[in-house]
């Protein structure tokens, strides 16, 4: 295993220091097929689905249809285990915030004179038969009633044995075939710029901020290789961090690693993984990808997530069995040793794809887009979901799940996540979902809440705009250039992780994407390049469930006109100090792994911990695999591992993965980054 040891100290007197760490999950290389983005501009509607007595136990089912109308109360407690109490009261819509409405329960005297009927809508869907009606058009704030549908994971067998003891079985290696994006017009948010005030000067390249250096890594250390782990193209490299272990999850193998000494304690595929359980389903035999991993800091759990279905010869997917979510969660904190429960649900009505995990509090969060089974089949919505994780923890047979489908205008909406050492969501508060899919000027917020005592009385409500006080630039290209194959940016897909931070009582989320670069990387306008591709985060301002009507920061990095940044992820500390991740190539460099950042006292709106490398690479994805070989990678993840730092005095480790081709004998591996920074006060 390859082990870099590296140290710098900030120098910088303006910036107090001595004492802080941080921890970095950027992901690289992947290889696949040709994104044709025009090829979302002419779909077929779908056909219709046939019934599928296959997966009845886990289909989605709208339980609340079975209560009685005059009452959403079960006999559970809030998290959803047995209680004797009942009570016997409406579900009424509710106002909050002065903006969008509260729905728990189907409201037809609105719905019949603001929001159109399944019938009437602009697509012909009925993803879910669950009596929703959906507004595609955004109507100051409130896209259309949202009726939650209840259902429930699948369970399957324990499994109480150690990981060290998994046999080696090689991964299958096969192509991903990559669903297009629905086509969009991205314009100026009307909303937002009614509430747009005068702009500041934007902070473009010609303006360079005071800045100095990003301390260079002081352990880099190899992650899964491909020839013996990797399946196929992309990877989709990730990786989550907690006291004692890193956890990394590629397409599509798992590996353990001590995170202070780099050693991999253990590997194995998802397949082998995932069939400990034998589910009964595609879970055991055909794990597909889109692999994340989470720990979970408020109470020491791991989750292991991963899609599974198989595939016909024209890449249809086979339904049934459809298409599944399968999930692993660990029985105590240690993952190799402390046993694993295995749960599964089926995203009924199409392929949940792009799957993306939070931990809240009260559960844990997904939301996938989902499409047709058909290989050229359309876009359907975006679904999100909420899982009683408590249920998950006890290894409950059954395990509560309520599920909304978003409206069809929107598109990858990714669930906040949050961490102990970064500040605990107060009591009751929704999850935040962000997203930046349709403008320019703005970062929509969905806020999901559920009790898992009334689960029928869950809600989704927005999107709520948070204005930009610097636009994002859009860009008329799709890959980056390098030597040899250019690469799929995802421009301008929002990344992993949204971040959720409780820093003095200052609610936050932080998100970052691909947006367009040039000479004008903060525009106040719209704006479009054709040079260079930049990095972008935001912080949102979220304390006491009131989004913020304008974005605390919003800022594009974009040193230079001549190199391509994508592909970002960005992390916070408890000290409100952000670190961001990211490729860079051009025409004349290899792809590499990057990072910056800021300080929390710093200039809003700004990067001034400057470009550092973690890893240059010495080649570049050529050739065919199903296609050009131009998919680098769908997402990356970027973790902040100080792991309750104030009650046990440790530090702070920021790593990173990443993944990179060298030349020799085309090797791919995929590196983790550990880097220190210190700050006075960090023991205090």
């Amino acid at each position: 295993m390859h082990i870099r040891s590296l140290f710098s100290n900030r120098q910088n007197s303006t910036h107090k220091a001595i004492g802080v760490v941080i921890v970095l999950a950027v992901i690289t290389i992947a290889v696949g097929t040709v994104r044709l983005t025009l090829k979302r501009l002419s779909h077929r509607p779908p056909a219709a689905e046939a019934s599928n007595p296959l997966t009845d136990d886990v289909e989605d089912r709208a339980l609340s249809s079975k209560r009685d109308a005059k009452t959403g109360a079960t006999n559970t407690d809030q998290n959803g285990f047995s209680k004797d109490t009942s009570t016997d009261k409406k579900n009424p819509a509710k106002q909050i915030d002065g903006g969008p409405v509260l729905f728990g329960e189907f409201d037809s005297n609105r719905a019949s004179t603001n929001y159109p009927t399944r019938s009437s809508m602009s697509q012909d869907r009925d993803p879910v038969a669950n009596g929703i009606t959906q507004n595609s058009t955004r109507n100051n704030g409130v896209n259309g009633e949202l009726k939650p549908t209840e259902s429930h994971l699948k369970k399957a067998h324990p499994f109480d044995g150690d990981l060290r003891d998994l046999p080696y079985v090689p991964p299958m290696k096969r192509e991903r075939p990559e669903r297009e994006p629905p086509a969009v017009f991205r314009r100026p948010d009307p909303l937002a710029s009614a509430k747009q005030t005068a702009q500041p000067t934007s902070p473009n390249v010609s303006a360079p901020l005071p800045a100095a250096p990003a301390p260079t890594p002081i352990t880099t250390f190899d992650g899964l290789d491909f020839a013996s782990w990797g399946d196929g193209h992309p990877p989709d490299t990730n990786g989550d961090v907690g006291p004692t272990y890193y956890i990394q999850t590629v397409n599509t193998s798992i590996g353990i690693y001590n995170k202070s000494t780099g050693v991999r304690v253990a590997a194995f595929t998802y397949n082998t993984f995932m069939s400990q359980g034998s589910f009964g389903n595609v879970c055991d035999t055909d794990n597909f990808g889109d692999p994340v991993v989470l720990y979970d800091t408020f109470e020491d759990r791991w989750i292991i997530s991963d899609f599974a279905f198989q595939l016909d010869g024209s890449d249809n997917v086979i339904n049934p069995p459809g298409a599944f979510q399968c999930f692993a969660v660990s029985k105590t904190a240690d993952p190799v040793s402390g046993g694993w429960n295995f749960y599964s649900i089926n995203t009924t009505g199409g392929l949940g794809d792009y799957p993306k995990l939070g931990i809240w509090p009260d559960g844990l969060y997904l939301s996938v887009n989902m499409f047709d089974y058909a290989a050229a089949g359309s876009f359907q919505n975006v679904r999100v979901y909420a899982f009683n994780k408590a249920q998950m923890y006890a290894g409950a047979p059954t395990v509560q799940v309520v599920f909304f489908n978003l409206p069809s205008d929107q598109f990858t909406v990714l669930p906040a996540n949050a961490r102990l050492q970064t500040g605990t969501p107060p009591s009751g508060s929704p999850n935040y979902m962000a997203s930046v899919w349709n403008f320019l000027n703005s970062e929509q917020i969905w806020k999901f809440s559920v009790n898992w005592s009334t689960p029928a009385a869950a809600s989704v409500t927005g999107p709520f705009s948070s204005t930009m006080a610097f636009w994002w630039a859009q860009w008329s290209g799709t890959f980056a250039p390098t030597p040899k194959n250019d690469l799929d940016t995802l421009y301008p897909r929002m990344m992993m992780q949204n971040q959720y931070t409780n820093i003095g009582g200052v609610e936050s989320v932080w998100t970052s994407h691909t947006v367009g670069g040039g000479a004008t990387p903060n525009p106040t306008s719209n704006t479009t390049t054709s040079g260079n591709t930049a990095v972008r985060f935001y912080q949102v301002n979220v304390t006491g469930g009131t989004v913020s009507a304008n974005t605390t920061q919003s800022f594009s990095y974009s040193p230079d006109t001549t190199v391509y940044r994508y592909m970002p992820s960005a992390t916070v500390d408890r000290l409100g100090d952000m670190a961001i991740g990211y490729t860079t190539s051009n025409s004349a460099t290899n792809p590499g792994i990057k990072y910056a950042g800021r300080l929390a006292g710093d200039a809003a709106s700004s990067i001034t911990q400057t470009e550092q490398t973690m890893i240059q690479g010495t080649g570049s994805q050529q050739g065919m695999c199903g296609g050009t070989c131009s998919r680098w990678g769908d997402y990356s993840a970027m973790t902040d591992s100080g792991y309750r730092i104030a009650a046990r005095h440790v530090r702070r480790h920021l790593f990173a993965v990443g993944r990179l081709q060298r030349d020799d004998a085309r090797s791919r591996r995929l590196y983790v980054l550990v880097y220190q920074r210190v700050l006075r006060n960090e023991f205090t």
